[in-house]
């Protein structure tokens, strides 16, 4: 005879074994669900409703892709049951829009770009004809996104730039996490109210147009695979919590801490290049409070500044060193880290002016990931 537990202790167990909501494990966690209502007709209703915790779009160059993204907008979502989560993925718009023309008519374009643009919409384009000649699109590429040219005279933006169809502006009204992976070129999404938590995986391209995206002082900032460099077009942002994994910083006054988050309080930094710490220590705002950064290898300057950095607000700096994971390596490494480590403590205390700060300086040999999630965690991130 076959037992089974009790339904709710059942779906208490299902709950904690299912994939977090992360970026990278977003897809495994709705084929997790979508498998789990396959298995029993009791665990179906509540698989289903799970599945509604998120919603993931994928843009792909298919000609009934706005009626596609439609028809499962309207399955899921709706008065009654807002869409808080959001996954957009548009790494498949085109890199290159200038030359491009109707379909089926001479392009400048790959055949296999020009067919990725399917049924179109008209462009917006401010600019006059005479500014980008005979050549320039008059189509957009998809009814999902459209086109902007900016007239740098008139255009506040003053940005080429996607921008999203109404329909997905509609539905975001109420998100409290959007992750999104932008195009090559700049997508406009910061008419969304702010939500509480922006996930911006930008695959390694030159820095996305940070204004062009939504954040508030509420907004808790993560940064993937982005590179920090002076062609942001940051401005000032008013987010207050930063963490970047996996970027890379170029030191230049227009990409410092202090010019791109003017309010920033806690920035935490996962395995990001920074060329030279005490350029980077130098640039932090006097609003920060609490820093961790968790490397696997640091680049000291031999430039040391004079005067010393005063953050009166400072709580707490945390440096985590991540050791090598075998021992032969570990071995190997530990005399030099340790002469590494005391360098550096030398270096931020000598530099930085906080009398109210606990610095802390550890070496790790968990898993980075474990390592990061506890940090969030400590910030209640």
């Amino acid at each position: 005879m076959h037992y089974r537990l009790l339904l709710e202790l059942e779906l208490m167990i299902l709950d904690l074994a299912a994939p977090p909501l992360a970026i990278d494990s977003l897809h495994d966690r709705v084929d997790y669900f979508i498998k789990i209502s396959l298995v029993h007709r009791s665990l179906t209703a509540w698989a289903q409703d799970r599945l509604r915790d998120q919603f993931l779009y994928t843009y792909r160059p298919r000609p009934d892709e706005y009626e596609r993204l439609k028809l499962r907008f309207e399955a899921g979502f709706g008065r009654d049951r807002p869409l808080h989560r959001l996954y957009l993925d548009f790494t498949r718009l085109p890199e290159r829009v200038h030359g491009r023309t109707l379909p089926g008519h001479d392009s400048l374009l790959a055949p296999t770009e020009a067919r990725a643009y399917g049924s179109v919409a008209p462009v917006s384009r401010a600019s006059s004809p005479e500014r980008y000649g005979s050549n320039a699109p008059e189509q957009a590429c998809e009814a999902v996104v459209h086109y902007v040219y900016a007239d740098h005279d008139t255009d506040v933006e003053d940005v080429d730039r996607w921008e999203l169809c109404t329909m997905i502006t509609t539905y975001a009204q109420a998100l409290d996490t959007l992750w999104l992976k932008p195009p090559y070129l700049n997508l406009n999404i910061k008419n969304l109210p702010p939500p509480r938590v922006l996930d911006v995986d930008g695959g390694g391209f030159d820095s996305p147009s940070f204004r062009l995206l939504p954040v508030s002082s509420k907004t808790v900032l993560f940064l993937r695979n982005v590179l920090l460099d002076w062609e942001g077009n940051i401005g000032y942002l008013d987010a207050r919590h930063l963490v970047c994994d996996k970027c890379s910083w170029v030191p230049m006054p227009e990409s410092s801490l202090r010019d791109r988050f003017h309010q920033l309080e806690t920035p935490v930094l996962f395995r990001t290049e920074v060329p030279d710490l005490v350029w980077f220590l130098g640039n932090f705002p006097t609003t920060i409070r609490r820093v961790h950064l968790l490397q696997q290898r640091i680049r000291i300057g031999e430039d040391r500044r004079n005067s010393s950095i005063v953050l009166p607000h400072l709580e707490s700096f945390t440096f985590t060193w991540f050791l090598p994971w075998t021992e032969s390596d570990l071995q190997t490494s530990a005399e030099n880290d340790q002469e590494a480590l005391a360098k550096l403590q030398q270096i931020v205390e000598s530099m930085i002016d906080a009398p109210q700060c606990a610095f802390k300086y550890l070496c790790s040999t968990e898993s980075p990931e474990s390592a990061l999630a506890d940090a969030l965690a400590t910030f209640n991130l």
